[in-house]
């Protein structure tokens, strides 16, 4: 089963600008993306705002929804948001719940995001969580997706080592990526399963890569020694946790509302700043030493 179907592959968007995109199944990715849950309430400006400004003014063209986020409400303000943006230069990634992933609610939940983001396809379309999904169902319905056109390439979210052997075993070997929470708070994957994605050529995608609210850990900004380093060099801290995920070979996303965080987070952080920085990081947050469940949010 090819990965790739006949919806033309997104178009080389050239910026003069300091994203960085990922090459991956001869798609270019940027490597840093926006989640959508500031929709959850309804319409955000400020979100709207954001997203326009990652893709004009950044060349981010990776857009992350969800059928749950407030109950497709997501999904319609992204479509809105991404209104007059060629379709062909978004990367756009969507989850079915759980709960739909089954033969009566698949093809009416695809469905319904679609018609939600006004949109002809998904680009990525993923698994939320696991949970009691037949894995054999889920494979066959995401391979008749993507030959309907409604999707381009199918992976899953929140899946261990495990959860990805088991979908191996039941034909989901072109599986395009696996969306997990990481970030330099919470590196346990880097001890089994980002190994394994990397072997079978599975796309990393980090979720909440500078931390969530439904997850307790440390406020970077009291570390003296990272924001020292960072005062040093002049750069943003949220700058240095995006580039260790792109440098552990992620797609990172994040959330924000506000325009000068964005550009806080977007910041240009060169490779020799990054070098000085990294063994800091390292130190303070260090990768673990033995494997441990995956961290879901």
């Amino acid at each position: 089963m090819n990965k790739c179907i006949i919806i033309p592959k997104i178009k080389s968007i050239e910026y003069d600008r300091t994203m960085k995109y990922i090459d991956y199944q001869n798609e270019k990715i940027s490597s840093y993306g926006l989640g959508t849950t500031g929709f959850w309430s309804g319409k955000n400006p400020g979100l709207h705002e954001c997203i326009i400004t990652a893709y004009n003014e950044y060349g981010m063209n990776l857009f992350d929804t969800a059928e749950m986020y407030g109950n497709g409400r997501c999904e319609a303000e992204l479509g809105k948001a991404l209104k007059g943006i060629s379709r062909e230069n978004l990367f756009i990634v969507d989850k079915i719940h759980p709960d739909h992933a089954n033969v009566r609610d698949f093809d009416k939940s695809l469905s319904d995001s679609l018609t939600r983001l006004e949109m002809d396809y998904i680009d990525l379309y993923l698994l939320h969580w696991r949970e009691k999904v037949d894995l054999s169902f889920l494979v066959r319905a995401m391979h008749r997706a993507q030959k309907a056109g409604k999707i381009r390439y199918w992976g899953v979210s929140n899946f261990d080592i495990n959860d990805l052997e088991d979908l191996f075993e039941k034909g989901g070997d072109d599986c395009f990526c696996n969306q997990i929470f990481y970030t330099l708070f919470e590196r346990g994957a880097e001890a089994g399963l980002l190994p394994l994605m990397k072997k079978k050529g599975i796309l990393p995608m980090s979720y909440s890569s500078l931390g969530s609210n439904y997850y307790s850990h440390p406020d970077i900004h009291r570390n003296h020694r990272i924001m020292s380093m960072c005062r040093e060099y002049g750069v943003s801290p949220e700058a240095c946790m995006l580039k260790m995920n792109e440098e552990a070979g992620f797609a990172a996303l994040f959330s924000t509302s506000s325009l000068s965080h964005l550009r806080n987070n977007l910041q240009e952080l060169p490779d020799e700043t990054y070098t000085a920085i990294k063994p800091v990081l390292d130190e303070e947050f260090p990768a673990p030493e033995h494997l441990y469940p995956l961290v879901k949010i």
